[in-house]
């Protein structure tokens, strides 16, 4: 007896791009690159949307085991749809601490958790993920989250992120592209605690500021990635490949290729209001010192400096810049620690340079005050400009070391700077923090859930 013919399996519009799915949930196949004056750039989708939720359920095996069955259900139905691509829908998945301290527990959590064994003082090392602290230069009501688990959603096209988070949080007829689905509503397992949205690159910035009059927006030059004006993802300027991962590269923790947490890592994710009006005071040379390094000479305009490995500034370096130049650059401040300062060969093989960076970013712009929805915030309906920053590394002690140095409060003391002469961190407030553990993509569900 014949086969019978299946269009579904035929005609599969996600298929139609040829994509190697990755291994990490933070790589995101589809990204193309282009040239600015020699300097090759990452092009990221153009719209983002960030929900952070709890779980709904106790926290009892059963509940977290189906839970887990239910979410991989659901985002594998989303990608049946749209496409592992910017054009269709690229998804991440999250977990806060309190994930596994209240669901997983602590005994199942600390045999499989990478433990930090660089930038780590503790006997016996503490797990690679922990909680946000407050940093020097945050306010004093700074918020920082418990949430238990965190979706990231981005693409070029507004309407798939807009229909995904309806499908899957929000009850009633669910549809993705028009078509009708079965598994992706998944609402009932969370309660919602906040929807944060934005967008990068395509004059954006310029386009959303002039239109909410926000000020300073006469002032963001014409096809700024962000609000800033400079840009964000050059290629040499963020972590390639697995990179970022736990185990990559030796030294950050104690993980290994065949860890259950490989090619996964470290997640923070905050939001940041912008004063763009003082930042737009200072001129373009003025501005590229105070983001990049005061040894820059970039031509007037230009928005894409190369980030390339020897363009790092060491520790040496930024003392140099302190004592003569009275001016340290943001870049500047971190990149002894966000790149290797030697030659290294990763766990996989691969031969990396002096320079390299193993942090990733993925910031975006936002309008919203400060979110689009949250349970416990309150939300002005003035629109602001602000950053929802979102950055991968190896361990949460990493990213604490690096974000100390942002701050920079010894250096600015021992050679008595200016607040407006450190970096930008003048022209930056940060309501909410919060550290995750991002899986990698074959635990992107509950982890741990199926070994309980």
């Amino acid at each position: 007896m014949a086969a019978i013919f299946d269009w579904a399996g035929v005609v599969n519009y996600a298929k139609r791009y040829q994509v190697t799915v990755p291994k990490t949930q933070y790589e995101l196949p589809g990204v193309t690159q282009e040239v600015h004056l020699g300097v090759p750039v990452a092009v990221p989708p153009i719209w983002h949307a960030v929900v952070t939720a709890k779980l709904a359920f106790a926290p009892e095996r059963a509940a977290l085991k189906r839970a887990q069955q239910r979410l991989d259900g659901a985002l594998t139905e989303l990608e049946d749809i749209f496409p592992l691509v910017p054009a269709g829908l690229l998804t991440q998945v999250a977990y806060g601490m309190s994930y596994f301290e209240r669901f997983v527990g602590h005994e199942l959590t600390d045999k499989h958790m990478p433990k930090a064994t660089m930038y780590e003082d503790k006997t016996p090392a503490r797990w690679a993920i922990i909680d946000s602290i407050k940093y020097p230069k945050d306010p004093p009501n700074l918020v920082l989250e418990q949430n238990d688990i965190c979706f990231h959603f981005k693409s070029d096209f507004k309407e798939h992120i807009d229909e995904a988070i309806n499908a899957l949080f929000y009850p009633g007829d669910r549809l993705l592209n028009g078509i009708p689905v079965q598994q992706t509503y998944v609402g009932d397992l969370f309660v919602l605690t906040s929807i944060r949205r934005g967008f990068v690159g395509r004059s954006m910035p310029r386009k959303m500021a002039t239109f909410h009059r926000i000020p300073g927006y006469d002032k963001i030059p014409e096809g700024a990635m962000l609000f800033m004006g400079f840009t964000s993802s050059h290629v040499h300027g963020l972590a390639a490949g697995c990179l970022p991962s736990f185990e990559t590269v030796p030294g950050y923790t104690d993980a290994k290729p065949n860890s259950y947490f490989a090619n996964g890592c470290m997640m923070h994710l905050s939001h940041i209001v912008m004063d763009l009006d003082l930042w737009y005071r200072f001129s373009y040379k003025e501005r590229l010192h105070r983001m990049f390094n005061p040894r820059r000479t970039e031509a007037e305009g230009t928005l894409s400096p190369s980030q390339a490995p020897d363009t790092t500034t060491y520790e040496p370096d930024l003392e140099q810049d302190a004592a003569n130049r009275k001016v340290v650059g943001h870049n500047a401040q971190m990149q002894f620690i966000s790149r290797v300062d030697k030659d290294v060969t990763t766990v996989y093989g691969e031969k990396v340079p002096k320079g390299t960076v193993v942090f990733l970013r993925q910031d975006f712009d936002t309008i919203e005050n400060p979110f689009e929805f949250s349970h416990d915030t309150p939300i002005d309906p003035v629109p602001k400009a602000g950053v929802h920053f979102v950055g991968m590394a190896p361990s949460a002690q990493f990213f604490e070391k690096m974000r100390l140095q942002m701050d920079s409060v010894e250096l600015q003391q021992k050679y008595h700077l200016a607040d407006e002469d450190v970096g930008f961190t003048k022209m930056l407030v940060t309501t909410h923090r919060q550290n995750y553990m991002l899986p990698p993509r074959s635990h992107r569900c509950m982890p741990l859930a199926e070994l309980l």
